[in-house]
């Protein structure tokens, strides 16, 4: 079995360009990609963006994202002939090429010993094990550590009467005069 490497490309072109000149240019690096046996896994055009900083004249450009991936012994060779077209390039404003399958590994990684922890400390706990919730969490809070959980139904306390005391009103004494 033959390892891959996974790359991400992202090229900024000029705002002036047409959707066709855009198309050409992925083509070329389609044609790049598919020359060192290597595949795109993925293409998004993020469209025409505001840079974060002027470069040359431009204050905004349109976006290309690819995820390229390829076998090891090919890849530095694709990737240096991807940059040095778009190097030439002058529609091309800026580009980036990152190699992201490491960081992919990494994150796998972090997630499982996240999950093994979890299911070690609810075991710890005496609870069942986790199962895998449908809906997604951030449509579904839970509650926090300390907090009783909110029911649906209102809960009405028992009524208790309490006894209604009438206002005293003093009464005035008359004083007698004896003699």
């Amino acid at each position: 079995m033959q390892k891959t490497r996974q790359y991400e490309l992202i090229y900024i072109v000029s705002p002036e360009s047409t959707e066709e000149m855009v198309a050409d240019l992925q083509t070329q690096v389609e044609d790049v990609v598919s020359r060192f046996e290597s595949k795109i896994e993925n293409t998004e055009n993020w469209g025409k963006r505001k840079l974060a900083y002027e470069i040359g004249s431009f204050n905004e450009g349109i976006y290309v994202l690819n995820l390229i991936s390829g076998p090891i012994d090919k890849v530095a060779a694709m990737v240096s002939e991807i940059e040095r077209r778009l190097r030439v390039d002058d529609r091309v404003i800026r580009y980036l090429v990152v190699r992201v399958d490491e960081v992919y590994r990494v994150a796998e990684r972090a997630a499982s010993r996240r999950s093994r922890d979890r299911a070690r400390r609810r075991q710890a706990r005496g609870l069942p094990p986790e199962v895998a919730q449908v809906e997604s969490e951030s449509a579904h809070e839970s509650p926090k550590i300390n907090e009783e959980p909110k029911t649906e139904t209102p809960v009405e306390e028992p009524k208790t009467e309490t006894p209604v005391e009438e206002p005293k009103t003093e009464t005035p004494v008359e004083e007698v005069n004896n003699g």
